[in-house]
């Protein structure tokens, strides 16, 4: 009877670790589960931001190879962040929501603590050169969430960000800052969608 229940149990965990390796390849799955887990962290000071993000997302993760292709020639949004950001946190609800909007099947993630930026850093600041933000020595940067609109590896649009209102990112957007960030993310979309 022991060796049933423990052939059985045993069973069981393979079973559950198979589905979770599985879910876990899922991308929509993955950034939902990367960011929301943040959801129960504090940051140094104190605070914690909750995000919720819907099971359905857009996501897909790309590769430093894919960020320059995307560029180059692709078509459709991409969203450079990472999940314990306090800006990406408060933004990429928001981008979700404006893309499910416009019927947008896919946003392209570059996750920057995970990609390997420094292998592709001079091709991309070369492309983005115009995009980017300049640190106190003048040396151009990528800040985050940094959201670009492209379309046939023409840029259209970029964002970065939130609104011009918003300073703190441990309170959360008021409504009318969600409403203005949803119509300049869905302003862009249409330069993709209908240009």
């Amino acid at each position: 009877m022991k060796k049933k229940m423990i052939c059985g149990s045993i069973i069981v965990l393979m079973l559950l670790v198979l589905i979770g390796v599985i879910l876990y390849q899922n991308d929509s799955f993955r950034f939902k589960i990367s960011y929301e887990y943040i959801n129960y962290a504090e940051y140094n000071n104190g605070k914690k931001i909750k995000v919720s993000i819907p099971w359905n997302n857009p996501i897909k993760y790309i590769s430093e190879k894919e960020v320059i292709n995307f560029f180059k020639e692709g078509t459709g949004i991409l969203y450079f962040g990472y999940n314990t950001c306090p800006w990406c946190r408060n933004a990429i609800p928001v981008l979700i929501e404006a893309s499910q909007s416009q019927e947008i099947d896919t946003i392209y993630y570059a996750d920057i603590h995970h990609l390997n930026l420094s292998s592709i850093r001079k091709e991309l600041y070369q492309i983005l050169d115009s995009y980017l933000e300049e640190d106190e020595e003048g040396n151009k940067i990528l800040a985050v969430p940094d959201v670009y609109f492209v379309k046939e590896g023409e840029i259209l649009g970029q964002h970065r960000g939130t609104v011009d209102s918003y300073y703190n990112p441990y309170q959360e957007m008021k409504p009318e800052e969600k409403k203005e960030l949803l119509n300049i993310y869905q302003e862009y979309i249409k330069e993709i969608v209908y240009e």
